[in-house]
């Protein structure tokens, strides 16, 4: 993945409103809008950009209940841990991190209930060790 300094500014509009469209991304950078497009296939091919996608808005997001579940997990078994957690739609990001814990998964349910079913399926995984949960309060800010 190659990125130049030119392509900073278009990346800060995007992280913004990924949906903008080449015009509106074109007025706010002062380029052509071929340029804009040319830029964006570029780093699509390159996969700087993976995807486009939505996100939800306070109003939805506040229906639901989203925690942080640190996982410590058994090296021998962490790809088979991995796998499980991605078919768990609960689970919406995974992330790999230093420290006493091996993973971070966060997720996401309707309910608490909901939560805690999800939290005993991540719990039930063979090579899960132990956990730590963090039920999100609520969002400061979010880039």
């Amino acid at each position: 993945m190659t990125t130049d300094d030119a392509d900073g500014p278009l990346l800060s509009l995007l992280r913004e409103n990924a949906r903008m469209s080449t015009a509106a991304l074109a007025r706010r950078l002062g380029v052509a809008r071929s340029t804009v497009q040319s830029r964006l296939e570029r780093l699509e091919r390159s996969g700087a950009i993976r995807a486009y996608t939505v996100e939800l808005g306070p109003a939805l997001r506040g229906r639901q209940v989203q925690a942080h579940a640190m996982i410590a997990v058994d090296p021998a078994q962490q790809s088979a841990v991995e796998r499980k957690l991605r078919a768990m739609p609960a689970v919406t990001t995974l992330l790999t991190v230093s420290g006493p814990y091996d993973l971070i998964a966060m997720l996401a349910a309707e309910s608490t209930e909901a939560l805690d079913a999800a939290l005993d399926e991540v719990r039930a995984c063979p090579g899960v060790k132990s956990t730590t949960t963090s039920i999100v309060l609520s969002r400061r800010f979010e880039r």
